[in-house]
C-alpha cells in the first residue's frame, strides 16, 4: 500500500444553498459532506476532511482551505480538475497541492482574511443581492473606520462572539487588519462598500457582530465610543447590536 501524504485545497464556494461548511450528520446539505463525497468518488477512499474556518449557514468562500490524508494515487496536479467533474456548481477547488508532514488547515493557520459586502443603491442588485447586505439608508464610512479601530490589537472579543457558543479556551484574539471603503462605481451601478478583516483567528459570527455594530455607527444609531465600551463589556448579552445577515460575509484567504 502506498505511504499516506497529505493534500491541501483551496475551496470555493456560494454558501447561499449550503448549511455552513460542517457536516451536522442530520442530513443537511453542508459543505464538508458534498466534498467528501466527491473526494470519495475520485480517490475511493473515505477521508476525515479539516477546514481552516468553519463557516455558518449562508456564508460564502474564495479562499477556503481543506486538508486531508490519503493513500490514493491520483496525481496532485490532476485533482483540482477531477474533484469539480463531481462537484455541484456552487462548489469548486481551485487548486490542490501536496502539504508538508503535520499540515492542518485549521491548527497549522497563522491567519485568516474576511471580507463582507455592503449594496448601497435604493434599488436591490441582480447581480451583487446573494453576495452582498442591502443598505437602503445613506452610510459613513469614515465614522466606520474611526469606530472601529479600537477593535485592533489583541483584544477579547467576548462581546462579538455569538450568543450560546462555545468560544474554546479564550475569547481573545489578534485583529491584525481593519479596513472599509467604498469600490469603484464600474463594480456596480449602485455602491459597494467593502469591509476587510484579518485576524489570527475568529470566534463563531465575530466579523457579522462587528460589521453590525460598525453599520449602527455608520448608520448614525449608534456612537462611535459605543463600540469601546461593548468590547469592554466582554459579554455578548451586553451587545445590543444585531450581527449582519450571513451572506455578506466571505471567507477570503488563509495564510500559513
Amino acid at each position: 500500500m502506498a505511504a499516506a501524504r497529505t493534500l491541501k485545497l483551496t475551496v470555493e464556494y456560494d454558501g447561499t444553498d449550503f448549511c455552513g461548511y460542517q457536516t451536522q450528520g442530520q442530513g443537511e446539505r453542508t459543505v464538508q459532506a458534498t466534498l467528501a463525497r466527491a473526494v470519495r468518488t475520485i480517490t475511493q477512499q473515505d477521508v476525515t476532511l479539516h477546514a481552516a474556518g468553519r463557516t455558518d449557514t449562508g456564508v460564502h468562500a474564495l479562499g477556503q482551505v481543506v486538508s486531508f490524508q490519503t493513500t490514493a494515487r491520483v496525481p496532485t496536479e490532476r485533482l483540482a480538475i477531477a474533484l469539480n467533474s463531481v462537484l455541484p456548481r456552487d462548489l469548486s477547488v481551485a487548486k490542490a497541492e501536496d502539504a508538508p508532514e503535520g499540515f492542518h488547515a485549521r491548527f497549522s493557520a497563522r491567519r485568516r482574511t474576511y471580507a463582507y459586502l455592503i449594496w448601497t443603491r435604493r434599488t436591490r442588485s441582480a447581480i451583487w443581492g446573494r453576495y452582498s447586505l442591502h443598505l437602503r439608508r445613506s452610510v459613513d464610512e469614515d465614522l466606520m473606520r474611526r469606530a472601529g479601530q479600537v477593535l485592533i490589537g489583541s483584544r477579547d472579543f467576548a462581546a462579538f462572539a455569538k450568543t450560546g457558543g462555545d468560544p474554546g479556551t479564550t475569547t481573545v484574539r489578534d485583529l491584525q487588519a481593519l479596513a472599509i471603503r467604498r469600490l469603484p462605481q464600474n463594480w456596480g451601478r449602485g455602491g459597494l462598500i467593502l469591509f476587510r478583516v484579518t485576524a489570527n483567528g475568529f470566534l463563531r459570527s465575530m466579523v457579522r457582530n462587528i460589521v453590525g455594530a460598525l453599520l449602527e455607527v455608520g448608520l448614525g444609531d449608534l456612537p462611535p465610543d459605543a463600540i469601546a465600551d461593548i468590547l469592554a463589556t466582554r459579554d455578548r448579552a451586553q451587545n445590543p447590536c444585531a450581527p449582519a445577515a450571513p451572506h455578506g460575509l466571505c471567507l477570503l484567504r488563509v495564510d500559513y
